[in-house]
């Protein structure tokens, strides 16, 4: 009678614990991160400027943001600006998306 190998599988690394998964993909994850780049006041009064300009005139608005070290990319009208909570209320397809000023690393208005 013939041996039956069980082929590839026993080569692939055994992963027994869920807290050795979860320990993987959080080494991944973090591995992964960036840091966040550096504005000068020069920058940050050119992206004010830009997001009134989008809101006084009802144009696209493309904000680059910095969150919990990676970077993400938002699409729509500034719907409300909070002075006092320092928020960007941007009107996106489905919903309305929440940005604070000091996590805005770029911005785009399309026109």
């Amino acid at each position: 009678m013939p041996i039956k190998d069980r082929g590839m599988v026993k080569w692939l690394p055994a992963h027994f614990m869920p807290e050795q998964r979860a320990m993987l993909k959080n080494l991944e994850i973090e591995q992964n991160y960036q840091d966040k780049p550096l504005l000068d006041e020069y920058e940050i009064e050119e992206f004010e400027n830009k997001i009134h300009y989008a809101m006084e005139f009802a144009f696209f608005v493309k904000v680059k943001v910095w969150r919990d070290g990676f970077f993400h990319e938002f699409k729509g009208r500034v719907n409300r600006l909070d002075g006092i909570n320092k928020l960007i209320y941007l009107q996106m397809e489905e919903y309305i998306q929440r940005i604070k000023f000091g996590e805005i690393i770029a911005v785009d208005v399309i026109e």
